[in-house]
């Protein structure tokens, strides 16, 4: 039996969905946007287990006077194997933003967040 090209096609698109799930974005980045943050968040996996990391802008001490125009989640597995990112409070039209990264089951996290505001 051959397959149909709609079931090739839905195949691919699942395909292609699987391997950039790690990497998330909210809002949308111009090329005029300022880089208000760049994090690196690197944590080794727990053996039968996840990891578990917040990042919050601003941090604790500084103040933030722009709205949040786009946040960018970037997995630096090279097999999207990276942790998944949550939205837990603020974002974007936000002057603040506290997100969450949660590894996969016995693996680490390697993600980058990048948070941009309008000039």
């Amino acid at each position: 039996m051959k397959p149909s090209i709609t079931s090739v096609l839905f195949l691919l698109v699942a395909l292609a969905g699987v391997a950039i799930a790690a990497n998330s974005s909210w809002g949308a980045r111009n090329s005029t946007d300022i880089l208000l943050l760049r994090e690196s968040v690197v944590r080794s996996p727990l053996k039968n287990g996840y990891q578990s990391v917040n990042v919050v802008f601003p941090k604790s001490g500084q103040t933030n006077t722009r709205a949040i125009s786009a946040i960018l989640v970037i997995d630096r597995f090279t097999n999207s194997s990276g942790a998944y990112s949550s939205l837990w409070s603020g974002g974007v039209g936000y002057r603040f933003v506290s997100l969450n990264l949660k590894s996969q089951y016995n693996r680490g996290i390697n993600s980058t967040v990048e948070i941009y505001s309008k000039r």
